[in-house]
């Protein structure tokens, strides 16, 4: 059984990239509104937040991820779970990155931002309207990314400042090229879509690949513009 019994493959996945989008869209709009709303009204919490709550975050976020990816495939979880799973995570992430609004000047995030945008809405017609298949590229990227991380590490430990931009220049094209590569997955998607319950499940881990690849390319251009602003 495969996507043609369901309906058009090609309008299937045009209805999930188009539901992607629409859940990584508000799922931006969430970890907006809740990184405004702690860094206004919990300014001193946010401000003392620690490697405690940083590692109790990510733990959490792991562990929602894994239930998110279990859900997708479990037949007895409704999309509703999925999605209520999903949403739940663009509000940690919201509270995990509102120290940036106090420590980073509003020119600075608005440069960040719109730098993201631009790149965001460049990738994804690109993505869209290519013939070029970027499946290829998975195991490349995700190899690229952890070699990385670990010349990041390695530049923060010995204070390696030039390597340390390096590496946020190249990771920041890893994520530009994964922002592409997760599109071409959620198209990729329309091929096992059964029911407009697969429907729903597949675009909302589609669009938690793409909002983590957005929100990583925000804070690597919010690293890289604001080198020169003042911190506490």
């Amino acid at each position: 059984m495969n996507g043609e019994i369901y309906g058009n493959t090609a309008e299937i996945a045009n209805r999930l990239v188009a539901k992607t989008y629409q859940k990584v869209c508000t799922g931006l709009a969430i970890t907006g509104v809740i990184m405004t709303l702690m860094a206004v009204f919990m300014t001193k919490w946010v401000m003392s937040m620690g490697i405690t709550t940083s590692l109790l975050i990510l733990v959490v976020a792991l562990g929602l991820m894994f239930a998110l990816s279990r859900s997708v495939t479990n037949d007895n979880t409704n999309a509703s779970t999925t999605n209520t799973i999903y949403y739940l995570m663009t509000i940690l992430f919201g509270v995990s990155l509102s120290p940036v609004l106090i420590y980073y000047d509003v020119k600075t995030i608005g440069l960040a931002m719109l730098g993201t945008a631009v790149m965001f809405g460049g990738l994804t017609f690109y993505a869209n309207t290519t013939k070029r298949d970027f499946i290829g590229f998975g195991a490349y990227l995700t190899w690229g990314l952890l070699a990385a991380i670990v010349l990041s590490l390695v530049s923060m430990i010995f204070h390696i400042a030039l390597l340390y931009i390096l590496v946020d220049v190249v990771m920041l094209v890893i994520f530009a090229v994964f922002i592409i590569f997760d599109t071409q997955s959620v198209k990729r998607f329309a091929d096992s879509v059964q029911s407009e319950e697969q429907l729903q499940k597949y675009s909302t881990i589609g669009a938690l690949s793409i909002y983590l690849d957005i929100l990583n390319i925000f804070q690597i251009l919010l690293e890289l513009i604001g080198m020169g602003d003042n911190r506490d």
